[in-house]
């Protein structure tokens, strides 16, 4: 599959290189953390999934470590700024990242200079489903017709991504998957997507289980298939791509993550505190109304996964550039 940048695509911003700030942390400091306030860097701007997300674990998990947390949005060239300024920061704790495999995707597009496996991941919390979705007046009613039809006209398809972006590998892991040629463009971030899909300048996107609902509810989309393993608990009639016959799975999975070399004991402390916000059923029905849910990994689990889901990642894009 190729793909047609629709919107020029932002330039990267490039930090000037400095070194890691390799200050030592003291034996005192690490058993008093946390003592000070905790920035949860975010690289996406306010209102969307990951901000929303971020935010309620930031005002739940807070009692469990006796801390403030606030939360800082950094969308600057696609959240690089934010990557960089947690990757160089010391390794106390107090400067934390909270995102999802959009670091695998642009890491392997070659968007960011580093992979995210050079942090330091602490658990996962907060995961949502994503959603093939089309307007509700086309003509296909399933992801197997609309790839059929894709079969039979190469490139007429029209799927809206952000470059470099999950929702980029979504629409190539699809044509991937299928074996069929669909043309992906760069229609930029959540709103954008689905302002041009409203306005018929492309066929379909993948969005997020809450706002593909509320799309639905209001007559404008209809969804064409779940993409996990199972169906979505919040939307049991919607179908996966799996069932369908195209292995399709990106739930989006948050991740915290901090500098490289984050002492241990930090580690344990957030990886404690998560068990008990586990068992927080205000967090739960929080995170809930955000149409999110707890997805709980420690830092030797999340390691595992972030492993995998870079090579899924690189995997994608190593055909895409094949085809290229």
């Amino acid at each position: 599959m190729k793909w047609f940048p629709l919107l020029v695509l932002q330039a990267i911003f490039l930090v000037a290189c400095s070194n890691h700030d390799e200050t030592a942390v003291t034996q005192a400091a690490i058993d008093t953390y946390p003592k000070q306030t905790i920035e949860l860097y975010v690289p996406a701007s306010p209102g969307g999934q990951s901000d929303a997300g971020a935010r309620v674990l930031a005002r739940h998990i807070s009692k469990y470590l006796d801390s403030d947390i606030v939360i800082v949005n950094q969308d600057t060239a696609g959240g690089a700024l934010a990557f960089e300024n947690v990757y160089r920061a010391k390794a106390d704790g107090y400067k934390l990242l909270y995102y999802h495999q959009a670091l695998h995707t642009s890491y392997a597009v070659g968007q960011y200079d580093y992979s995210a496996l050079e942090m330091t991941p602490i658990g996962t919390f907060a995961g949502i489903n994503q959603v093939f979705v089309t307007r509700a007046d086309a003509p296909w009613d399933s992801l197997e017709e609309l790839v059929e039809e894709a079969r039979q006209h190469p490139y007429e398809i029209l799927y809206g991504g952000q470059i470099g972006g999950t929702t980029h590998f979504m629409g190539e892991q699809l044509g991937q998957v299928a074996d069929v040629d669909i043309k992906v463009l760069d229609v930029g971030g959540e709103s954008d997507r689905m302002t041009a899909l409203l306005g018929n300048q492309i066929d379909f996107v993948s969005t997020g289980i809450g706002n593909a609902l509320n799309y639905i509810e209001s007559g404008d989309f209809k969804a064409l298939a779940v993409l996990s393993e199972e169906r979505d608990e919040l939307a049991p009639d919607i179908p996966t791509a799996l069932e369908q016959g195209y292995d399709v799975q990106f739930p989006i999975i948050h991740t915290l993550y901090g500098p490289p070399n984050l002492p241990e004991e930090i580690i344990h402390k957030w990886n404690a505190a998560a068990e008990q916000l586990a068992e927080d059923e205000e967090y739960v029905q929080d995170l809930a109304t955000t149409f999110q849910r707890h997805i709980q990994m420690d830092h030797n689990e999340t390691l595992t996964f972030n492993q995998e889901e870079l090579k899924k990642a690189e995997g994608i894009a190593f055909e895409l550039f094949q085809e290229d």
